[in-house]
């Protein structure tokens, strides 16, 4: 089966209560570090977040501020409900003007929460000067222009998907694999630049697959959502019905909550570097369960 090579699982969110403390965890277990903090989320006044590199991936923990609290947003009332938890998968589409119109006609049909289309003057990795955002429309395409770069997310609701679902489109530059320094807006647009000086850290290349576990939905349903809303390039092998193939070996796992009730991102499968010892088995953080696998062949 013919998998697109741009279906790539590029990012996975995290939702925390300390920001700092988890990021800190989370660079000293997988040996990366910080590229990116959002000052136009931190305006908002509800969330800070940083980024983490892990070879052409990203990590990203979301954290609400004492505003939020006041407020009571969805996020703080998802971390009174669960606590520290997986938040978000982030899948790179090929074409996010088709894929955003059929990943908002899976399951209810509930549509777009949140998209945003940012678009900046220069290259990939001359930084944020200049950059403009506004909502995204469902069904636009991704402007392509010389001497911009551009970048779409489209947002879809957990019901349907088992968990916050995004889809990317970045421009130029996101098909090229390993060692990607195209656009990639969520985590700026100056972290291109130390790629070649390090790829990767000594724990691991990337992601491998993530497991989420939807509530009150049959995981291979949740699962065939997935599959008809990314289109053409993503399969399903009938053996593992519940189980997406995406590009490069990548997969998601959709399972039932297990006896804690962990709903959503609930773990992450990392390459291990090829040749290196494992430093780890797994691992829990942020209450996702890590594990480290080997690249696959």
């Amino acid at each position: 089966m013919t998998v697109n090579s741009l279906l790539r699982l590029r990012q996975i969110c995290l939702l925390a209560r300390d920001l700092e403390w988890t990021s800190n965890l989370l660079c000293a277990a997988f040996d990366a570090q910080v590229v990116f903090r959002d000052p136009r989320m931190a305006a908002g006044g509800e969330l800070t977040n940083t980024h983490i590199r892990l070879g052409d991936s990203f990590l990203e923990t979301v954290s609400p501020s004492d505003f939020a609290w006041e407020a009571s947003t969805t996020q703080t009332r998802l971390l009174e409900r669960n606590g520290d938890c997986g938040y978000m998968a982030i899948v790179q589409v090929p074409d996010v003007a088709i894929a955003s119109q059929s990943m908002a006609a899976q399951g209810k049909g509930i549509g777009m929460v949140s998209g945003g289309l940012v678009e900046c003057p220069g290259s990939p990795g001359s930084g944020f000067a200049g950059v403009k955002s506004r909502r995204y429309v469902v069904g636009e395409p991704l402007p392509k222009r010389d001497g911009f770069v551009a970048g779409i997310n489209v947002q879809f609701h957990p019901s349907d998907f088992g968990t916050l679902a995004e889809i990317q489109e970045n421009w130029p530059g996101h098909e090229s694999f390993p060692r990607n320094k195209g656009a990639y807006f969520p985590a700026g647009n100056s972290w291109q630049r130390d790629v070649d000086a390090r790829p990767h850290g000594g724990v691991t290349t990337g992601f491998a697959a993530v497991e989420i576990a939807p509530r009150g939905i049959d995981p291979a349903e949740v699962c065939k959502h997935w599959q008809q809303g990314l289109g053409a390039g993503c399969w399903i092998d009938e053996d593992q019905p519940a189980v997406l193939q995406l590009a490069a070996g990548q997969t998601m796992r959709f399972v039932e909550p297990g006896t804690d009730g962990r709903s959503g991102v609930i773990g992450v499968d990392l390459w291990n570097v090829p040749g290196a010892t494992k430093k780890f088995e797994s691992l829990d953080i942020c209450g996702v369960t890590w594990r480290l696998v080997e690249p696959s062949t």
